[in-house]
């Protein structure tokens, strides 16, 4: 009985793409959380007795579209590598999310659609605007806080910061960094990011 014996380049090349997808579960689980959303917004809004004067049928209006995002805010992870980061953004437990994580060799991860709100802000304010979530585009760039960052990171996000300003009509002057909403609890992004010396940081990425 002839043995027939697998290359161990061959096995190597072959068990990767064999390998379970590490994000299978919470994937499933943004789509449960998603299709419950999207029940939400195609029912049409219930009769409610508002008033003395209860409407005899509900009706929906023809006449409108989803809100879209007004500013975009840049964090750094203050992690230490772009897995963590995946890892902290897909734990029920941390709370916080964020709607792009870009990492060092420029890699791009769509996390969260951009007409959904993520949790990035925090407690901040930017003029009058508190709710900062509600209204904004969360970027995470990853970054521990302490290092440069890397020019294929740079890049990345410069090509994401144009799309972002063409799809959705963003002023120039509303792409900053998390430190310009919350000077008192954050620092990011960070001095070594380019142009952090003005007070809004993107600005030096070539939006103006």
């Amino acid at each position: 009985m002839k043995r027939f014996i697998v290359p161990i380049f061959l096995l190597a090349a072959v068990l990767p793409s064999c390998s379970p997808h590490p994000y299978k579960a919470t994937n499933k689980l943004y789509k449960k959380q998603a299709k419950e959303l999207t029940q939400s917004l195609t029912d049409i809004p219930p009769v409610e007795a508002f008033s003395s004067k209860v409407p005899p049928y509900a009706v929906g209006t023809v006449n409108f579209n989803l809100r879209k995002p007004n500013y975009v805010i840049i964090h750094h992870t203050a992690q230490n590598s772009c897995e963590q980061t995946l890892k902290t953004f897909t734990l029920k437990r941390t709370q916080v999310s964020a709607h792009y994580v870009i990492c060092k060799d420029g890699t791009v991860h769509h996390m969260l659609n951009d007409y959904l709100r993520a949790w990035h802000g925090g407690v901040a304010k930017w003029g009058s605007l508190t709710d900062i979530n509600s209204a904004s585009i969360g970027i995470e760039l990853d970054n521990n806080g302490n290092e440069p960052f890397p020019d294929q990171q740079i890049n990345s996000l410069i090509t994401l910061l144009g799309a972002l300003k063409k799809n959705y009509g963003i002023p120039a002057a509303n792409f900053i960094g998390h430190a310009d909403i919350a000077p008192r609890r954050k620092p990011d992004p960070n001095a070594f990011f380019p142009g952090a010396s003005s007070p809004k940081r993107a600005l030096a990425t070539g939006l103006t």
